[in-house]
């Protein structure tokens, strides 16, 4: 690789080699050939991204309309676990605003290589340990659901001098492998939120059943959309977070106004 070169010296990989040299004509033809290859991978991808954007957007209008709403009501999330920086970045660039993680370690690690207008939601289950750093890190919050992690963030000294907006996620489906309070919880758990002065209440969330069928999704999103109406008054508006991938057409109807999409936009990268 070429390090430096002035003159009549070039410095390849720590040795000296005169700018004639058959080495350091092939250095910089490597060098092309990778900064071109690297161009046309970018762009590939950028438009793969585009493309997959455009049938996203198209199908969440066509759930919109059905649903009697503007498809500007509906916020869609990406979903970037385990993908890399760059990824992230070219949604970025497209326009896309808000990217969910699941990690706190994963958002840390990204962070610090994004720039442009993007909000970072942290999506996955939070730990009580990790608390005091996410709160430094994102804008939105998808996965309160216990006193005790209300109460770990609460204790933690407002270093951003803001609110952080908070949803708590609800256990819809009843699943005993699914994070998320109880419904019966939904309500206590808003309340605490609402009456805090670093975190602010926003909405519910819900992750839709394992099996996936439309009469069981359908229920587990109509369950929600009737527990955000027992806390509207705890909000101006109320936003609730449901449906994926494979499921974000049925949890539009059913009332969304959130969806987190990942593998159909960006691809499976498990």
């Amino acid at each position: 690789m070429l390090l430096y070169q002035s003159g009549t010296i070039s410095i390849v990989s720590g040795y000296l080699k005169p700018p004639g040299s058959t080495l350091f004509y092939y250095i910089i033809g490597a060098y092309i050939i990778e900064e071109r290859t690297k161009s046309i991978r970018d762009g590939m991808i950028f438009a793969n991204l585009q493309h997959n954007y455009n049938l996203i957007q198209g199908r969440i209008d066509q759930a919109s309309r059905r649903s009697g709403r503007s498809p500007s009501q509906i916020r869609l999330v990406v979903v970037t676990k385990n993908h890399p920086v760059e990824t992230v970045q070219a949604l970025i660039d497209m326009g896309i605003t808000d990217i969910g993680e699941n990690r706190v370690q994963e958002i840390e690690k990204k962070i610090p290589h994004l720039h442009g207008n993007f909000i970072m939601h942290m999506i996955g289950h939070l730990q009580t340990n990790k608390a005091a750093k996410v709160i430094t890190l994102v804008k939105w919050i998808q996965s309160i659901d216990s006193i005790r992690l209300i109460e770990k963030i609460l204790a933690v000294p407002n270093v951003v001098n803001r609110k952080i907006k908070v949803l708590v996620e609800v256990n819809t489906s009843g699943e005993p492998s699914k994070s998320g309070c109880n419904p019966d919880e939904c309500r206590m758990l808003a309340e605490k939120i609402a009456s805090s002065g670093i975190l602010e209440f926003r909405g519910l969330m819900t992750i839709g059943p394992v099996r996936m069928d439309e009469t069981s999704t359908r229920i587990s999103f109509s369950l929600l959309r009737r527990l955000g109406e027992q806390c509207k008054d705890l909000a101006s508006s109320i936003e609730l977070s449901m449906g994926m991938s494979s499921d974000f057409e049925w949890a539009i109807e059913e009332g969304a106004t959130i969806v987190r999409i990942g593998s159909l936009l960006v691809g499976s990268r498990e």
